[in-house]
C-alpha cells in the first residue's frame, strides 16, 4: 500500500471516530501468510513464515475478542 493511500486511510478512520487498527509486518511481501506451493515465482509475492503466524495469532485475537465464545 503507497504511503499516500496509508495515510488517507488513517485519516478516514480517525476523523470517523471508530475503533480501528493497522498492523504492518516489516517486510513481508504480498501473500505472505501462504506457503510456497508448486507455482511460478510471482514478483512482490512471498511467504514468511514468522509474519504469518504473527497474523494469524492477530486474527485469532481480534475473534474472540469480537466473537467471544460463551461460558
Amino acid at each position: 500500500m503507497p504511503p499516500a493511500q496509508r495515510d488517507a486511510f488513517v485519516d478516514e478512520m480517525r476523523a470517523a471516530g471508530v475503533d480501528w487498527r493497522l498492523v504492518v509486518y516489516g517486510g513481508a511481501l504480498h501473500a505472505f501468510h501462504h506457503p510456497p506451493v508448486d507455482h511460478p515465482v510471482v514478483p512482490g509475492v512471498g511467504y514468511h513464515p514468522q509474519h504469518a503466524r504473527r497474523a494469524w495469532r492477530d486474527v485469532v485475537a481480534l475473534l474472540d475478542e469480537c466473537l467471544p465464545m460463551p461460558g
